[in-house]
């Protein structure tokens, strides 16, 4: 066996580099499954504990969401509700059972009992209570306003006797229930605190395995080079003096100062035979060095021979500079014409193709008659080429014709032909060689060539497919100091766009593009954003600005880029998010809508009613509060019925139920209606028609223009005349309401007809309303395919006018 492996260099150097590999193999395998079972580990346990996280706060939202519901059953006695208790409660028994049935820490134990106990008992006495309170109010026996405790305490049931009873249930007495509320919420507190300690404590456990890991790849180096060290090292070290020794004594050879025989080197393996005969070879030409000298004259004419081959590799070099430094197809004339120097040809050419279709013929030395019958005199040579691959010739009269094929290493298949043409003396073997030499390198040209193609393919790809995103990127490379950005963010910006505006490139960051920031209205910020993100490389939070004085929203967030193993550079995303901040301005508008418009009606409903219950009141004085009563509570009615109508609307599921009826009528006679409401205003309406047909939704129509005129009135508190003229406007009705009131700003004309929108000043402060009533009137007139516009001069009054078809209007 050692004779063997020291028989061959190859086999030595083999050894050592599998030894190498081996070691580090086993080293990184142990490391690798060792650092994935930790870090899984650690995985399932995170896992685990957010698991219970999301189920602990969903258990905690059904159990609010169950009282709300119980509490809106007691109140409204809707039996609709039911179902949605009982949908709450099957939630919640099934989100209690599974933390019965997945327990793993003690406070899983603790967690699911409580919630248990609170769940039997709420459920089992609570609940029960409300239900027989409820049909006994409906069956009319109990007749309460509101919800005495001592009637609700009569149906309770009878519960057990239990000390150790966390959650108290009493119905006679509400402080210990709510005590007991407090009491889960206090649990489902110690719970999540607990849930976030394991949490940390499975990171850090995390952390501090992924500490070992990196003390374990150290060892690994460590081994590695040990090895190196003791086994490589010493036999590199031994091979190169032997090395050395020989190619010392080759100069003094070469240099004719060698005298005495190279004693041969006592090795088996290549060396050794090298040794071997190098000392042969220099005792052979010391016996031969007279006798060379005597033929000194075929000295001379090897010499000739090697300089005339030297002209020729000269040749061969430059062909191979010229194909390695040519990147498209037009630079080929110049290779060819070095190909056709080398094999003294007269003309040539490179004969491109796709499949078996000719694309291009390049060639030096041809006239354009010859190139174009080229293809008919080289056709039999083609076809052989075609189906052995390899170079061949022919003799045509006095010329001699070559074909070489052009194969693709990676696919062996045909890319191109190489032709050439020479006088008298026919293409030897040798010949024949180097052209199929020639075919492989100009093979790799080629192939390179295409790779440059493919990548400005990629690019471009690349390119589009950011330019396509409707998210603004800029990409930063420090190190390379590469600075782009997709086109979305000029458009975020409506910045013109000055680079390559016909191809869809990233662009370049100019001046011009840095100067954007300074639209920004929070710039400090946005600047220190910038300094950590891309200076400082600390991917955090992203940030919302404003740009144009809040014209827009912008969100941003960070990511670094790596690939090939390092580091590249950082790619910041830009989000316009103008409608989502819209969405929450809206948002906090209906919510103080809401809470405004319906507090006012329901406070009044609850002092009156109050006023009745505990006080003695005359009949008259009854009579009004009840008068009161009703009218607050048509009131709020009305505006329950404006949220409902515009929902309705909005989402398609308004009915409308057309019929014919004569405009001119409604609205005379909501002018009536109207006129009785207002003493300080004047209504008077104008039309040049008698009658004025329409098929629409009577309902909606009254509703639309008791609303134009409402809104006239309201918005014209010193009162006037409120003129509703009626004309017809070629294929439409049009139907105008002039006010003389307090008008409109032009800042706010654009705006006016979104829900919940109401013009911000001191008059428009003192007049009441939800905002909905010019929503809900634009939504009407487009669902009978009309049209709804105003004119207004600030401080002089306003003009709304409505356009509805003629013709039948579809449902």
């Amino acid at each position: 066996m050692n004779k063997w492996f020291n028989k061959k260099i190859s086999r030595q150097i083999m050894f050592a580099f599998y030894l190498i590999l081996l070691t580090l193999s086993l080293t990184s395998i142990a490391a690798y499954f060792y650092t994935s079972h930790q870090v899984a580990d650690a995985e399932s346990k995170l896992d685990a504990i957010s698991t219970r996280e999301e189920r602990a706060t969903k258990l905690w939202d059904t159990w609010q969401s169950l009282q709300y519901e119980v509490r809106g059953y007691v109140v409204f006695g809707d039996d609709a509700v039911l179902d949605v208790i009982d949908s709450k409660q099957a939630s919640l028994e099934r989100q209690t059972k599974w933390f019965e049935q997945n327990r793993i820490y003690d406070a899983d134990q603790i967690y699911a009992t409580d919630i248990r106990s609170l769940y039997t008992s709420y459920t089992k006495f609570v609940m029960p209570s409300f239900f027989k309170y409820v049909q006994a109010k409906k069956s009319g026996t109990i007749d309460e306003t509101f919800l005495a405790i001592p009637s609700l305490t009569k149906m309770m049931p009878d519960i057990p006797a239990n000390p150790n009873r966390k959650f108290k249930m009493k119905a006679d007495d509400s402080e210990t229930m709510r005590k007991s509320v407090n009491t889960m919420e206090t649990v489902f507190t110690n719970y999540r605190n607990s849930l976030k300690e394991k949490e940390e404590g499975a990171k850090d456990q995390l952390v501090q395995q992924t500490k070992y890991a990196g003390w374990i790849w150290l060892i690994n180096l460590a081994v590695l080079f040990l090895v190196v060290l003791w086994i490589v090292r010493p036999f590199i070290e031994r091979t190169t003096q032997q090395i050395q020794l020989l190619s010392k004594e080759s100069k003094l050879l070469a240099q004719g100062q060698h005298t005495a025989p190279l004693i041969p080197i006592e090795r088996s393996d290549e060396i050794g035979e090298l040794s071997k005969s190098f000392h042969q070879m220099a005792s052979a030409l010391t016996d031969n060095k007279h006798r060379l000298m005597s033929t000194n004259d075929n000295l001379e004419k090897a010499l000739n021979m090697t300089l005339r081959n030297e002209a020729l590799l000269k040749i061969r070099n430059q062909l191979t500079e010229t194909l390695a430094s040519r990147d498209s197809v037009t630079a080929y004339p110049a290779v060819i014409e070095k190909m056709i120097e080398i094999t003294d040809s007269t003309h040539g050419s490179l004969i491109f193709k796709d499949g078996t279709t000719v694309t291009n013929i390049v060639s030096h030395g041809m006239t354009e008659q010859e190139q174009d019958t080229l293809i008919t005199t080289i056709e039999p040579l083609i076809l052989q080429a075609r189906q052995d691959k390899l170079t061949h010739t022919t003799q045509i009269e006095q010329r001699a014709l070559a074909v070489t094929p052009i194969l693709d290493p990676s696919t062996n298949e045909i890319i191109a032909y190489i032709h050439l043409m020479r006088l008298q003396r026919p293409f030897n073997e040798q010949e024949q060689e180097e052209l199929a030499i020639f075919s492989r390198q100009l093979a790799l040209s080629l192939l390179r060539m295409r790779s440059f193609d493919e990548i400005d393919r990629e690019r471009e790809k690349t390119s589009r497919l950011l330019n396509s995103i409707r998210e603004s990127v800029v990409y930063i490379e420090p190190d390379a100091s590469i600075q782009l950005i997709n086109r979305p963010l000029l458009d975020l910006f409506n910045h013109s766009v000055n680079q390559d505006s016909d191809v869809e490139w990233l662009i370049d960051i100019d001046e011009s593009i840095v100067n954007l920031k300074y639209r920004i209205d929070q710039l400090p910020e946005f600047e220190r954003y910038l300094h950590q993100t891309f200076v400082l490389r600390e991917i955090g939070e992203g940030i919302t600005f404003s740009i144009d004085q809040e014209k827009r929203f912008i969100k941003t967030y960070a990511e670094e880029i790596h690939y090939g193993g390092q580091f590249r550079g950082i790619m910041l995303v830009l989000r316009d998010v103008t409608n989502e901040v819209e969405i929450d301005r809206l948002k906090n508008e209906l919510v103080s809508t809401i809470s405004h418009e319906l507090r006012t009606p329901l406070s009044s409903i609850y002092g009156f009613t109050e006023l009745m219950i505990e006080r003695e009141l005359s009949p008259n004085r009854q009579k009004r509060y009840l008068e009161a009563v009703h009218s607050e509570t048509k009131r709020l009615s009305l505006l329950i019925n404006d949220f409902l109508d515009l929902q309705r609307m909005e989402a398609d599921r308004q009915d409308y139920e057309f019929e014919s009826f004569d405009l001119i009528e409604l609205i005379e006679d909501l002018q009536q209606f109207h006129s009785l409401s207002s003493t300080t205003h004047t209504i008077a309406v104008t039309h040049d028609v008698a009658t004025l047909p329409v098929e629409a939704d009577a309902k909606k129509i009254r509703q639309l223009f008791g609303n134009l005129i409402n809104n006239a009135i309201k918005y014209s508190p010193a009162g006037g005349t409120v003129e509703v003229q009626i004309a017809i406007r070629g294929t439409h009705a049009s139907v105008a309401i002039r006010d003389q009131g307090i008008g409109i700003p032009a800042s706010a004309m654009g705006e006016l007809f979104q829900k919940f929108y109401r013009v911000d000043n001191s008059d428009t402060r003192q007049i009441g309303g939800t905002g909905l009533g010019l929503s809900i009137c634009r939504e009407i007139a487009r669902a009978h395919d009309g049209e709804i516009h105003v004119e207004s001069i600030e401080g002089e009054g306003s003009t709304f006018t409505v356009d509805l078809p003629l013709q039948q209007f579809q449902a």
